[in-house]
């Protein structure tokens, strides 16, 4: 073989396994906490003792707060996400390590669901899965 195609194959191969993007069944649903996951990150989950979350039914509003309100995030959507499958549009606000961030017209996937109303949400845009729970 020329080393022009062994280059190529290399590049290939490179691109291949670099190409790998977090995908829910692999991030979020393992999880059992309140939390929000960027790109394959935890950014926040919820800490019984150092963390607060609340719900608002008449907005579709969902709320997790550290106490010192340093970090948060706000999932708000058109439709309270109850069953799998189902597709909500949401805004998502949330601190990041420099500043606030605000995301709009993201659409997420309600991927599993439980009797105690924790809900794993997914979407595959931006790779941003969250696990929220109504109270």
């Amino acid at each position: 073989m020329k080393p022009r195609y062994l280059s190529g194959i290399a590049l290939t191969f490179i691109a291949i396994t670099g190409c790998v993007s977090p995908q829910p069944d692999e991030i979020l649903l393992p999880r059992t906490e309140i939390s929000l996951s960027i790109k394959g990150e935890v950014t926040m989950e919820f800490v019984p003792t150092t963390c607060q979350i609340a719900y608002n039914s008449e907005r579709n509003e969902f709320r997790l707060m550290n106490d010192s309100l340093s970090d948060w995030f706000i999932f708000r959507s058109d439709a309270a996400p109850t069953d799998v499958g189902q597709e909500v549009n949401a805004s998502l606000e949330y601190t990041s390590q420099k500043n606030t961030k605000k995301l709009t017209d993201l659409t997420f996937r309600v991927e599993k669901t439980a009797l105690d109303g924790t809900t794993w949400l997914w979407n595959q845009d931006k790779k941003i899965g969250i696990v929220i729970k109504v109270l």
